[in-house]
């Protein structure tokens, strides 16, 4: 049986993704992206899972030699159609983030808006032992997800109803304190096309982001909350993780 994110992203979640967040945002994020990988003109990054390229294509602009790779192939399509235009340099792939095979090849990698915790525990570890395979000795990952001890301490019941991009998504589900995972469902509807989903997804606080980090090899890990970019805490409702591949490497 697919896992669910495979059909999840197919569907009416692309129009969705695309009315999220504006070019200004986007942008705003980038340069902080580019500034805490600590990234340099003509470096090499790998966005993984790059979506359509809301980050990829602002980071190339500022002169990183970008590498996308994502599970969806008309997220892919998407995001070269926009390079194309720009006329930029990127390299796109379609592939499984878990599955993704280089060595040594860049100086930084991304993980950003929740892209993470997806399925099991040791896929998450698999998926950050590669990038740290991935990447040169010195080099930065970064992981930007929603923080659980903000969420929990905000959890609401029920259902919810919101529109993006045109799509009215409605949404409800439950937390299992036991495996750290909120089970939701999802009910896209837009004109006559509806889609129902139901989400498994993993989320991590400090402690848990700073052990799968250092278990897959990562030391220096430094946690930061944003909005504003800031010291962590358990109330910043983001999370964001910089972990650095050692000189020499343990793993």
């Amino acid at each position: 049986m697919p896992e669910w994110f495979h059909r999840f992203f197919t569907g009416l979640y692309g129009d969705v993704l695309s009315g999220q967040f504006d070019p200004v945002r986007s942008l705003e994020q980038a340069r902080m992206v580019k500034k805490l990988l600590r990234a340099r003109k003509g470096q090499k990054v790998l966005d993984v899972p790059c979506g359509q390229g809301r980050l990829t294509i602002p980071l190339a602009r500022m002169g990183l030699d970008m590498t996308g790779v994502d599970l969806t192939a008309s997220f892919i399509r998407r995001a070269r159609r926009r390079t194309r235009k720009e006329k930029l340099d990127v390299r796109y792939l379609v592939g499984d983030m878990r599955a993704i095979d280089f060595e040594d090849e860049f100086d930084a990698a991304l993980n950003f808006f929740t892209s993470i915790g997806y399925a099991s525990d040791t896929d998450d570890l698999e998926f950050c032992r590669r990038v740290f395979r991935a990447l040169r000795a010195g080099g930065r990952f970064l992981v930007e997800t929603m923080n659980k001890s903000w969420l929990l301490s905000h959890y609401r019941t029920g259902k919810h109803v919101r529109t993006i991009g045109g799509v009215t998504i409605t949404e409800w589900g439950h937390w299992d304190a036991r495996t750290s995972r909120n089970h939701s469902t999802w009910v896209f509807q837009k004109g006559r096309q509806r889609e129902r989903h139901h989400l498994v997804l993993r989320l991590f606080n400090g402690a848990d982001m700073r052990r799968l980090l250092g278990a897959a090899g990562f030391r220096d890990i430094v946690l930061l909350g944003h909005p504003p970019l800031a010291g962590f805490t358990r109330h910043s409702k983001r999370l964001i993780a910089v972990g650095t591949k050692p000189k020499k490497s343990r793993i």
